[in-house]
């Protein structure tokens, strides 16, 4: 299969063990200015210029770009000719084209002027001795990313935001590594998978023994003696060059949940920036056989200089040891695609991408009623738009606004790395939690009343803040919608209405609520609910998915015995968790329920 994007490339194999969001943004660059061009000595400088004409000497060139990097001004090619009305002394012109190196110099000042600019096609000869860039500073202070991205603005601090993203942590995480190795966060293994043979030769996985320790799943018990493809999304730095399938369990062991090299970094800036193209099907979905990055067109240069690839078509400080280019994939959801789907034994697991496909957030167009595009929708959102916040709203906008490698993309150019936006939790600022999951979604309490005896009332739950399914991904997540009616501080009887299950175990099994969540059995055992979802699984039962979907209602009703006087005070709770209890004690994870709301209502008892 040939590349995708501009050059030679390669598409990497993949099997997910666990997965993590992926997306990633543009880097900009410090270090001393090299302009691409300088001014002329004879050439008097004036206090501002009038109109500045940029010729492209590239005959072959299409679509380029001019942008004063000062004022935003920006200009499309009309004949290999670009204008733009002033342009200072002390300012810059970038120039860029589909497949060439931004190409920078500074303005002369004076008017009328015309410069030629000759531009670099983008070298698409494949490195395969290329070693990935370190992030941090450890390994070489003077190739990393670290020493350039650590300031306090926005444009500036990328690394110090992916520091706090998962993207950063998708290799040490233990929530990762304690499920490749089957043990638990103090490297206790549960024992190692045994398996049978049915009568017509199928090999069928044992139910464990119950009398042995029990330390969660693991991909290696299960397949002790198969590498597995995790690598691929977890570990893309893991070798120089390309990525080879490996056994991760040395790595692992070398790396005591901290970064200790490029391999241990995780989605590390250098492979998303490497990005040129995401290869999917007509569906607008990656092909089965190709997840992770196998479905992913990235360009390996030459070691030096350095090749950036983002979602500028500018740079604001140019420097002769970096080159850099731009490319539309950075700002679209299809970047995403590649991790954030995934089917195994033919259900899907990972859909975030897929979920966002089939909401309106996706529909970037207003169609006519007979379908013809007739303008752009202001409701449209990328996965960057709400995972790479800028530092202005969305809200008003329109998509072309917001394009990568785009002429009318005059304000949003800064992209935070936090992708979950990782902060201080309102509720108890000595911890940081996901404020985007803190803000995904609503809850009422509607028509309470007093009734024949009884406290009635119906609860509703709304995903009002994310574009796929709440929550989304892992099956380790959920959520549990706790519902108590009280009087005089007194819990009253639940008469009717659902319960938490007691799959969902100890703390809240049998409390009046319910989960939504996505809920798979192991074919094999019949263990439910199954996390080892590299084995054979399927939906536990025909509608076990009760994830909430982007915009739709749920709603839930309950009665309770009523007080014989006084009122009766309704409290819910919608509780977010990364794990349902028994596998975090099983893996020694850290159990953090994060309230996402939580609201009452009274209700009277009348004589």
């Amino acid at each position: 299969m040939r590349p995708i994007g501009i050059g030679s490339t390669r598409l990497w194999q993949v099997l997910y063990v666990n997965n993590l969001l992926f997306f990633s943004v543009a880097l900009s660059s410090c270090g001393p200015s090299v302009f691409a061009a300088s001014v002329p000595a004879n050439i008097p400088i004036t206090a501002k210029s009038g109109s500045v004409t940029i010729k492209i000497t590239n005959s072959e060139v299409k679509g380029a770009i001019a942008h004063v990097v000062e004022t935003h001004e920006t200009v499309t090619l009309d004949r290999n000719t670009l204008v733009v009305s002033a342009c200072s002394p002390g300012q810059h012109i970038s120039v860029w084209a589909p497949g060439y190196y931004i190409y920078t110099f500074e303005c002369s000042g004076i008017s009328p002027i015309e410069y030629p600019v000759s531009l670099e096609a983008v070298d698409s000869t494949d490195n395969p001795n290329y070693t990935w860039m370190d992030a941090d500073i450890r390994t070489d202070p003077t190739r990393n990313c670290a020493s350039c991205h650590s300031g306090q603005s926005l444009d500036s601090a990328e690394y110090l935001e992916w520091n706090k993203d998962g993207h950063s942590k998708a290799f040490v995480d233990p929530f990762f590594w304690t499920m490749y190795l089957g043990t638990d966060v103090n490297r206790n293994a549960s024992p190692q998978t045994q398996w049978g043979t049915l009568g017509n030769g199928q090999r069928i996985r044992s139910i464990p023994d119950p009398t042995l320790p029990d330390y969660g799943p693991g991909y290696h018990l299960d397949y002790p003696n198969d590498n597995g493809n995790c690598i691929y999304c977890h570990v893309p730095a893991g070798s120089p060059g390309t990525p080879q399938e490996m056994n991760l369990t040395s790595l692992i062991n070398s790396s005591p949940g901290t970064h200790v090299n490029v391999a241990t970094e995780g989605v590390t800036c250098d492979v998303c920036h490497k990005v040129t193209d995401v290869l999917v099907g007509e569906d607008q979905l990656p092909h089965d056989d190709h997840p992770g990055v196998m479905s992913m067109s990235i360009v390996q240069p030459a070691s030096s200089p350095l090749v950036v690839f983002g979602p500028l078509a500018d740079e604001a400080t140019p420097n002769a040891a970096i080159k850099r280019t731009c490319y539309p994939i950075f700002s679209e959801s299809q970047f995403c695609a590649a991790c954030h789907y995934g089917n195994f034994s033919g259900v899907q697991i990972y859909g975030s991408y897929k979920e966002w496909l089939e909401s309106p957030y996706s529909q970037r167009h207003i169609l006519s009623a007979n379908g013809e595009i007739v303008g752009e929708s202001e409701n449209y959102r990328s996965c960057q738009d709400c995972h790479m916040l800028y530092d202005k709203p969305v809200a008003g906008t329109l998509p072309s606004e917001r394009d990568a490698c785009s002429e009318t993309n005059l304000e949003f150019r800064d992209f935070n790395h936090n992708m979950m936006n990782y902060g201080p939790d309102p509720d108890n600022p000595l911890r940081e939690i996901p404020l985007l999951v803190k803000n995904a979604a609503t809850i009422t309490i509607d028509e309470p009343k007093i009734e024949t005896g009884l406290v009635k009332f119906k609860v509703t739950v709304r995903n009002t803040g994310a574009g796929h399914k709440f929550p989304t991904d892992s099956p380790l997540r959920h959520l549990i919608l706790l519902v108590q009616v009280t009087a005089q501080n007194t819990s009253l009887p639940q008469i009717s209405g659902p319960t938490i299950p007691v799959w969902e175990a100890q703390d809240y099994a049998g409390y009046p609520g319910t989960i939504y969540a996505n809920l798979l059995k192991d074919r094999d055992t019949n263990e439910m609910p199954s996390f080892a979802y590299w084995n054979s699984i399927e939906p536990a039962w025909q509608v076990s998915d009760t994830r909430l979907v982007p915009g739709q209602a749920v709603q839930s009703e309950y009665s309770f015995v009523a007080p014989s006087n006084g009122s009766a005070v309704i409290a819910v709770r919608l509780i977010y968790r990364k794990a349902f209890i028994e596998i975090a004690h099983q893996k020694g994870w850290p159990l953090i329920n994060l309230d996402i709301e939580a609201t009452k209502a009274s209700v009277e008892i009348t004589p």
